[in-house]
């Protein structure tokens, strides 16, 4: 069996994950549970395997994905 991540609870109650050879990450659509709760899942795919991580937020508006510009390469 390989190791596909690992999780590290930290003294700030803060939570850490490594995920190695990732190949994809998937997330469904927002769903409410209930007025005010909100659940999505988000699945990282890996050569070995997935990780699914399962999310409680207030308003589907937590979950927006904030990608960073890529890094331009060429720049020096």
């Amino acid at each position: 069996m390989k190791t596909v991540a690992s999780i590290s609870f930290k003294d700030d109650h803060s939570l850490s994950m490594d995920v190695t050879d990732v190949t994809g990450l998937t997330m469904g659509a927002p769903l409410m549970v209930e007025q005010g709760t909100w659940v999505v899942e988000m699945v990282v795919n890996t050569a070995a395997g997935k990780v699914a991580l399962q999310m409680v937020g207030a308003s589907p508006d937590s979950f927006h994905l904030i990608r960073p510009e890529p890094l331009d390469q060429d720049a020096e």
